[in-house]
């Protein structure tokens, strides 16, 4: 094989160890028809052939330098810098440099030169995916053909500069055996220059990020000049801008050699946006385009000239160190465990979260026990307890879902909708491609893990069915125990049995999810392409319309009892004139029929674990509580709810739905077969969603059952204040107690510490969503206060179609709310399976967090509610008692004026 050219052109490949990646990447820039200004570059060849002379030299000086001095560092780097200057360069590559740059710019043409060095493995290379160098290389601006081969010697030297040389030894890289490119690229005189990152380089969310100043790049790059921050966001194409003042530019100096020159912005010029919006959505329309070619998040540099013509001067990756990244999230958790809540309920959600997901991976055999093993840290931290709140670590989250190859290559988006992502992020997943270190590797995971996806499919429901007779058996065995009297290790071991079944069995939730997200995703894409129209709406009123779910059957057994109370004038006029707790005692002591008292007895037998805030331990279910059964039923009572009317109206909508869509797909009978198809899958998968997370819901009524007795226990011994003080310790703490391995005895005063810290919680409004970098405890951002906006539009997600106009009741507790009524429209920040039984009264739903699949949107669908979900802080910026108008098509919260 012949040895590398030592000067090559951009229009031929280049090897980055012989070009170094910088120019690689602008070949490749080049050659995929991207607007590159001619350059050729000197290989790392021709720099072997000139360092060979002066390499003894250099060796002996890097291998003596105090590495802890910064003077002799500086020292060492001006001797190698003499040395670069003073060495011969051979007549032929001397005149091949001159004739290639009169050739490709003429005589009198100017240029920037560019080092780009190599070391001795890529990823210790400049423009790295690892790590970029930025900065530490030599870079010199309208260069005349007279000062080129000076330049071009400072460029080779520049590897061994004192910040080259810092920055490798800070980070015990080896300094020795160094290469260094050189690129030679026809100088743009840009009057406004950028550096855009395809996606967002601190929080790895694809929202692209644009910094723009007046003049050549160098200003920009180096924060010489002031910039402007633009913000374009992937989905929606909204440009968020942050303009700064930009009273000076750095621009060409007439003089030969001069270097730069600092210069005014003209005066209107200085606080005006420095980009317009047409081209922001070109940059972005290229950006994505040059991320498209590369594969990675690109960290771009370019200008645009006086003639408005856009210029791509470097492309390299955006070096993330996943390490140090985490990003948070509550939108999607929030619904399962909303507001500030205990120790105890965050940490049995975070152990529910490990064992269900180890299941779903080994169930789908993308992995095998020891590639599961190694991947303990991710499964044991997908959520995060951070102000007193349950978070996502959407990190962790989105790591562990992409462990499997199939998943990683196939549902990845799907599940970025779910989570209700503003951006989707880029995340190194182990199931990716780039993971593995070959390509046989790589096909082996991912052949292995098609075929677990297609097992798990072929015997899904066979499974899911097993799955359910297992859970009716263990729940009635569970019921049978008397935990009230049993020693605190029985209590322990009853839970630990129970919970290790539960990571034999609960993965099949998540395939079920998986199948969801895919289904849904699927249907989405199909109708669009089909209709041509967004097939939110439409989607609405097609999923109506499924089999009763268990959430389904708890909500009319309630209006079921409401019907009963309606029916008898003396029941009607009790539950109307007493409050909830004195009926519940007429009940109890056999005040009232005793078909109703069956009837009511029975709905807490078999649904007394749903409730408001279920699976939050602290908070008491309707087993514990049976008046807030009876306040439900109030509710529904001063109404004309009846299980036939909600049926009927939940067959309307699908039948209306139904109908659209035929008139859609007229005379295209195979497609509208084939949606059919999958939306009866999607309806299917639906319901048994709803069914595992009441059985869920039994699940964590055990659970809390188990603690109560402990605390119980731990409060008889004077360990704790009282019972209910087991809720600030973690799951762990409290059996630590009982089994002997409790670090402290004075649990007592950490409860007490604990409930003080919720109280300054609840005063604490964290954000949503945000990314921390390093430490987690410093980067949390401290307490938002919500929007206050005078507009009376709000604008959120349509999830049930239909518009009803009411007046606002905002609920933060759903327990304290007496009745709602159709006239009523409910505004919350979010809902759990346990707010299903105020829904149904109100005329509408609003509420600030949610999507298509949450619950929220299903309940509203199912009973014809018009509902908007994702709605900014909704409960503060909606006021109390304001009439409002809901349009659940458009997504739009209007106030009326009065």
């Amino acid at each position: 094989m012949s040895s590398p050219l030592p000067l090559v052109s951009m229009a031929e490949a280049g090897d980055p160890r012989h070009v170094g990646q910088k120019f690689a990447g602008q070949q490749h820039l080049a050659q995929h028809g991207f607007p590159v200004p001619d350059f050729f570059c000197l290989t790392t060849t021709m720099f072997q052939e000139v360092s060979r002379p002066i390499l003894p030299a250099i060796e002996q000086l890097i291998s003596a330098v105090d590495s802890t001095s910064h003077q002799d560092i500086r020292r060492v780097a001006d001797e190698i810098e003499h040395l670069f200057l003073e060495v011969p360069l051979a007549a032929e590559h001397e005149a091949a440099i001159l004739e290639t740059f009169d050739r490709t710019f003429c005589v009198d043409g100017t240029v920037a030169v560019r080092a780009s060095v190599v070391g001795r493995g890529l990823e210790e290379s400049e423009d790295s995916e690892t790590d970029p160098f930025a900065g530490v290389s030599s870079t010199f601006l309208y260069v005349r053909r007279d000062l080129l081969l000076e330049r071009i010697r400072r460029c080779w030297a520049s590897a061994y500069t004192p910040e080259a040389l810092i920055y490798r030894l800070a980070q015990g890289r080896d300094v020795r055996g160094l290469t260094v490119a050189v690129g030679v690229q026809r100088m743009v005189p840009g009057r406004r220059s950028f550096v855009a990152f395809t996606c967002d380089p601190k929080t790895t969310e694809r929202r692209m990020l644009v910094v723009a100043g007046h003049g050549i790049g160098e200003g920009v790059v180096q924060e010489k000049v002031g910039v402007d921050h633009y913000f374009i966001h992937p989905q929606t194409g909204r440009i968020d801008r942050e303009l700064g003042h930009k009273a000076e530019m750095l621009c060409e100096n007439p003089a030969p050699g001069g270097g730069l020159l600092r210069q005014p912005v003209p005066e209107p010029l200085r606080d005006a946006p420095c980009l317009s919006e047409e081209e922001l959505k070109r940059l972005a329309t290229l950006a994505r385009n040059i991320e498209r070619t590369f594969g990675v998040p690109q960290d771009i540099e370019g200008t645009f000239t006086a003639d408005g013509w856009l210029h791509v001067l470097q492309s390299r990756p955006i070096a993330f160190d996943f390490r140090k990244i985490r990003v948070w999230g509550c939108a999607n958790v929030s619904e399962s465990f909303p507001g500030v809540t205990t120790p105890l309920t965050y940490s049995l959600a975070s152990h529910f979260y490990e064992v269900i997901f180890y299941d779903l991976l080994r169930r789908m055999r993308g992995a095998d026990s020891r590639a599961l093993h190694d991947q303990t840290p991710a499964f044991q931290n997908m959520l995060g307890f951070i102000d007193g709140r349950v978070y996502h670590s959407l990190s962790n989250l989105m790591h562990v879902n992409g462990i499997n190859p199939f998943i990683a290559l196939t549902s990845m988006r799907d599940l970025e909708d779910v989570l209700q992502l503003d951006a989707s992020l880029v995340l190194r997943l182990p199931g990716h491609r780039e993971s593995f270190p070959s390509t046989a590797g790589y096909a082996l995971a991912l052949g292995r893990s098609v075929v677990g996806a297609l097992g798990v499919t072929a015997t899904f429901q066979r499974d899911f069915n097993a799955f359910e007779a297992w859970w009716k058996q263990t729940l009635a065995g569970l019921r049978s125990l008397n935990l009230a009297r049993e020693d605190p290790l029985v209590l322990i071991h009853h839970f630990r049995r129970v919970w290790t079944e539960v990571g034999n069995w609960w993965g099949l939730t998540l395939i079920n999810h998986w199948y969801i997200n895919t289904l849904f995703g699927l249907a989405r894409r199909l109708l669009h392409q089909w209709t041509g129209e967004d097939p939110s709406a439409l989607l609405v009123g097609l999923l109506c319309g499924a089999r009763p779910d268990a959430s389904t059957h708890a909500l009319l057994s309630a209006v079921a009892l409401a019907e009963a109370v309606r029916a008898d004038a003396a029941l009607a006029k009790r539950f109307e004139a007493e409050d909830a707790e004195a009926v519940w005692r007429s009940i109890e002591a056999g005040e009232v029929s005793p078909g109703f008292a069956r009837a009511f007895r029975e709905h807490l037998r078999e649904y007394g674990d749903r409730g408001v805030q279920e699976l939050n331990v602290e908070r008491p279910n309707l087993r514990e509580t049976p008046w807030e059964l009876v306040r439900i039923v109030q509710s529904y009572a001063r109404t004309s709810v009846t299980r036939e009317a909600l049926r009927a109206s939940d067959l309307a909508r699908r039948r209306e739905a139904e109908a659209q869509l035929a008139a859609l797909l007229q005379g295209r009978s195979l497609r509208k077969l084939a949606i059919q198809q999958l939306l009866e899958r999607l309806r299917t998968v639906i319901g048994l969603r709803e069914d595992s997370r009441f059985w869920r819901g039994q699940l964590f009524g055990f659970s809390k059952q188990v603690f109560a007795a402990l605390g119980q226990r731990m409060a008889e011994r004077g360990t704790l204040g009282a019972p209910l003080d087991v809720h600030y310790l973690t799951m762990k703490e409290v059996m630590d107690h009982f089994e002997g391995r409790s670090v402290t005895r004075n649990l007592g005063e950490l409860t007490r510490l604990r409930r003080r810290e919720q109280r300054e919680n609840q005063e604490r409004q964290p954000p949503r969503d945000f990314t921390t970098v390093g430490s987690v405890a410093d980067g949390i951002p401290r307490a938002v206060e919500a929007l206050v906006e005078d507009a009376s539009l709000f604008k959120g997600i349509g999830s049930s179609a239909g518009i009803v106009e009411g007046i606002a009741r905002v609920v933060l507790d759903p327990g304290a709310v007496g009745t709602l009524n159709k006239e009523d429209i409910l505004i919350a920040k979010e809902t759990d399976p346990g707010w299903l039984f105020l829904m149904p009264a109100s005329g509408g739903i609003v509420v600030e967090r949610g999507s298509m699949l949450s619950h929220t949107a299903i309940a509203g669908r199912k009973f014809g509610i018009p509902t908007v979900v994702g709605v900014a802080h909704a409960t503060t910026r909606i006021p109390d008692g304001a009439r409002i108008r809901v349009d659940g098509s458009t997504g739009t919260v209007t106030l009326v004026a009065a």
